[in-house]
C-alpha cells in the first residue's frame, strides 16, 4: 500500500531526484515540487523508491520499477485514470499487469514563444455577442462543491482561487456557457483549461475566452501551457498564435 508522501523541503528534493528524467509536458510534476498542487504517494515515507504523483485524472510514476513496491503501486492505478509520460520502464510494467485496458493516444505539444499581446488584443475585441467576465472568489465560491464543468477542486478555498487562479467565463440568462481558466498554477504559469458547451460551440467564444486568459498570463510574464488532447484544440492553440511543439503519447486505463 502507498502512503501520502509530506511534502517538506527534503523531500521535494528527492521528488525532483526521482523526476529529472521525466518529460515535463504539462504543469502537474513542477506543481507537486513546488507544493502549489497535486498529491504524491509513496511505497515508504522515510525511504522511498517509488513515486506516484497524481493531479486529478493525471498519474506519473517514478523509482525503482521492479520488486514488490512496484508492483504494489501498479495496483493502485484505477480506471479511467490517465497514465502520463513517467520514468523509465514504467509504461512496460504497467502494460504487462493491465494488458489490453491500457489504451494509448495521442497529444500535442505547443510552444508561447510567439504568442504576441497586440494579435491577443484584437482577438479580445473581435465583435461578439458574448460579454466576458473575469472570476472572483465569489463567483468560485458560487460553483464549490458543485459537480461543474469548471473544476476548481485543485484550489484550497474561493479565496485561494482569487489569489494564487485565474479565469474568465461568458454566461447567457445567467447561464454559464463556456469558460477558459486556470487550473494548475506554479510559478512558471498556468495550465489552460477551456470548456464551451456544445450548444454554444463554433461560435467564437472558445477563441475569446482563451484571448483573454492568455493574454493576461503574457502581460504578467507567466506561461499560459496549452497541451491539446484533440484537433479542435490544436485549431484554437494556432489561432491565437501558439506554435507546434511535437507530440507525445500519453494513455488510458479502460475499466
Amino acid at each position: 500500500m502507498l502512503k501520502e508522501y509530506p511534502l517538506t523541503k527534503a523531500n521535494r528534493i528527492k521528488l525532483a531526484r526521482a523526476f529529472c528524467q521525466v518529460p515535463r509536458v504539462d504543469l502537474s510534476i513542477d506543481c507537486v515540487l513546488e507544493g502549489q498542487m497535486g498529491v504524491v504517494f509513496v511505497d515508504d515515507v522515510a525511504q522511498p523508491t517509488i513515486f506516484k504523483i497524481q493531479s486529478g485524472p493525471f498519474v506519473y510514476f517514478a523509482g525503482t520499477v521492479a520488486g514488490p513496491g512496484a508492483s504494489a503501486a501498479r495496483e493502485t492505478i484505477t480506471p479511467e485514470v490517465l497514465l502520463m509520460p513517467s520514468a523509465p520502464g514504467w509504461l512496460e510494467a504497467i502494460k504487462q499487469r493491465y494488458g489490453e485496458q491500457v489504451v494509448p493516444f495521442d497529444r500535442y505539444s505547443f510552444s508561447a514563444e510567439r504568442l504576441s499581446l497586440e494579435h491577443l488584443e484584437a482577438l479580445c475585441h473581435a465583435s461578439s455577442k458574448y460579454a466576458v467576465r473575469r472570476m472572483d472568489a465569489k463567483f468560485a465560491a458560487s460553483l464549490w462543491g458543485q459537480e461543474h464543468f469548471i473544476d476548481l477542486a485543485y484550489f484550497d478555498s474561493p479565496e485561494d482561487f482569487e489569489q494564487r487562479g485565474l479565469g474568465f467565463y461568458a454566461a447567457v440568462d445567467e447561464t454559464i456557457v463556456g469558460a477558459a481558466y486556470s487550473q494548475l498554477v506554479c510559478s512558471r504559469g498556468i495550465e489552460v483549461s477551456l470548456y464551451v458547451i456544445p450548444k454554444h460551440r463554433e461560435r467564437g467564444l472558445g477563441t475569446l475566452l482563451s484571448s483573454h486568459l492568455v493574454k493576461v498570463c503574457l502581460e504578467n510574464g507567466q506561461e499560459a501551457h496549452w497541451d491539446a488532447a484533440n484537433l479542435e484544440s490544436c485549431r484554437l492553440a494556432k489561432k491565437l498564435g501558439y506554435l507546434p511543439d511535437g507530440t507525445y503519447q500519453a494513455h488510458y486505463l479502460n475499466a
